[in-house]
């Protein structure tokens, strides 16, 4: 049995004045542990040529301090930092994963890289409503802030049971403006922020959640069958490729 080989994309960071590579290992252990994949990580310095994506069974997109720059979606200009480089890679990987048939999870940066990838827009939300409290230690940063109402019929309704509510952390300072057409809005906030999208008609899974599900992946109820459910559809991936290359598949 093959374990599926999924690709996360890194930011850049700049130390010493010598550009990295940077993930969290969060998204890493979430990866590993909870949706059973082996992971690939891929530099955000720009376009990923598509036979090298066609090697992978996935592609996740995390988090970052970063944002997308705004001429990316002709908005009003808006705080950064800003990585040029992860934003290419995004915009352009996202579709092509997409029409390719390759399981897509997009994670807070990685949501708004969905909406700005199909057409939509971003917002600066300017207040401390979704952000965290930089006074308490960093697992309790990430534990869950507020509730989030959960679309009836969609993905993440039927992962979550068919729950209509769940609770979320909130770690995020911009958020979706116009939806993108032909996305889907899986959940939204009180104060009306879109928590989840996901491409319909997408061949194989393909959410963007607005919180942090990778922090406590392996035990939180909301975020544990996102990443189960993104695994297996990689898995699913993997079964396919074997099948068209030796006529196999998972037994």
């Amino acid at each position: 049995m093959n374990r599926p080989l999924v690709a996360l994309a890194c930011a850049t960071e700049t130390w010493d004045g010598v550009p990295h590579a940077a993930v969290r290992h969060a998204y890493i252990a979430a990866l590993e542990q909870v949706a059973d994949c082996t992971v690939v990580l891929l530099p955000g310095t720009g376009a990923l040529p598509p036979e090298v994506l066609g090697r992978f069974d996935g592609l996740v997109l995390g988090g970052h301090e970063s944002n997308v720059a705004p001429d990316r979606y002709a908005g009003a200009p808006c705080r950064g930092p800003f990585d040029p480089g992860r934003d290419t890679l995004a915009l352009t990987a996202i579709p092509a994963a997409v029409t390719a048939g390759l399981p897509l999870l997009g994670i807070c940066r990685g949501l708004q890289e969905i909406n700005v990838a199909y057409g939509g827009t971003l917002r600066d939300l300017g207040t401390a409503a979704h952000r965290e409290d930089l006074s308490l230690p960093r697992d309790e940063q990430y534990l869950p802030a507020h509730e989030v109402r959960i679309s009836p019929g969609g993905t993440l309704h039927r992962l979550l049971d068919g729950a209509d509510r769940a609770r979320v952390n909130s770690l995020h300072g911009q958020a979706v403006d116009r939806l993108a057409p032909g996305l889907r809005a899986e959940a939204t906030a009180p104060d009306g922020v879109v928590e989840a999208l996901s491409v319909p008609g997408a061949p194989a899974f393909a959410l963007g959640v607005q919180w942090h599900p990778e922090w406590y992946a392996a035990t939180d109820p909301v975020s544990r069958p996102v990443f189960e459910a993104f695994g297996a559809a990689a898995a699913r991936r993997v079964d396919r490729r074997e099948l068209m290359t030796t006529g196999g598949g998972r037994r």
